[in-house]
């Protein structure tokens, strides 16, 4: 009994634990896992990077299934860098090439760079009622009974991740898959290290939640996929509170 409550008080006062990114330095290399990425996947070309664009994968934890969804799209979509559940950034191509990933415009995705977390995203919270996620690979609705308090993703699966909670809604979702600290830590690094590396300011972006003319145009900084594309269309990043202290942090750094 004693050791129950010990467990529970530890586990607890890991979730609460405030996060420190204060002490993040620019990626160290040797943390990356390189992917054996087909070259035609991307564009061999180099320009100048003035951007930095978040977003989350809309999947598990781990980064193959990412990869091998893009590998069967030939139009050249992915991001250089997906960071995995556990904090580990895989590398598809180097960041001074470029493919496909705001959905809007060439000439903003040859100008900037991309990192995906992976992220269940928006989640619904089962109520017993009959929810319709997506549809079948006939065409179909994917109806799915959900479980009273269960959380679902996207594809109508249940997860136990830790939650976000807005009780506003972030584009029409009150509930998201948390960023956990591993992950944020890498993205703060990998900030700084592209910061260095192309001279992108780090500065904080109060209008990077939603869509921002500021980024449409091209301006130099640290923007969102949701900064570029109006809701239904993107979801990603959330406004999670430990993502904004990151970025506030990595700013001053």
């Amino acid at each position: 009994m004693i050791f129950n409550i010990i467990k529970y008080l530890e586990q607890f006062l890991l979730k609460t634990k405030k996060m420190n990114f204060s002490d993040l330095k620019p990626l160290d290399l040797k943390k990356i896992t390189v992917v054996d990425f087909p070259s035609d996947q991307y564009f061999h070309e180099q320009y100048d990077k003035t951007q930095i664009v978040l977003h989350h994968t809309v999947s598990g934890p781990e980064a193959r299934g990412d990869i091998a969804t893009w590998i069967k799209d030939k139009r050249r979509i992915a991001t250089c860098i997906i960071v995995d559940g556990k904090g580990v950034p895989h590398q598809l191509f180097s960041s001074k090439f470029w493919a496909g990933h705001t959905g809007v415009s060439s000439d903003l995705d040859r100008h900037s760079v991309g990192v995906e977390i992976d992220n269940w995203g928006g989640l619904i919270k089962g109520d017993g009622e009959i929810h319709q996620f997506g549809k079948n690979d006939d065409g179909t609705p994917k109806l799915v009974r959900t479980k009273v308090n269960k959380m679902y993703a996207a594809y109508g699966n249940v997860v136990d991740v830790e939650v976000q909670y807005y009780p506003n809604g972030f584009r029409e979702y009150k509930y998201y898959q948390k960023y956990n600290e591993s992950q944020l830590r890498t993205v703060g690094e990998l900030l700084l290290f592209w910061r260095d590396r192309y001279k992108i300011p780090l500065t904080y972006n109060t209008d990077m939640w939603n869509v921002s003319q500021r980024a449409l145009s091209g301006e130099p900084g640290v923007w969102t996929h949701v900064s570029y594309r109006p809701y239904p269309q993107k979801f990603d990043c959330h406004p999670q509170p430990e993502l904004i202290q990151m970025l506030k942090t990595v700013e001053n750094l």
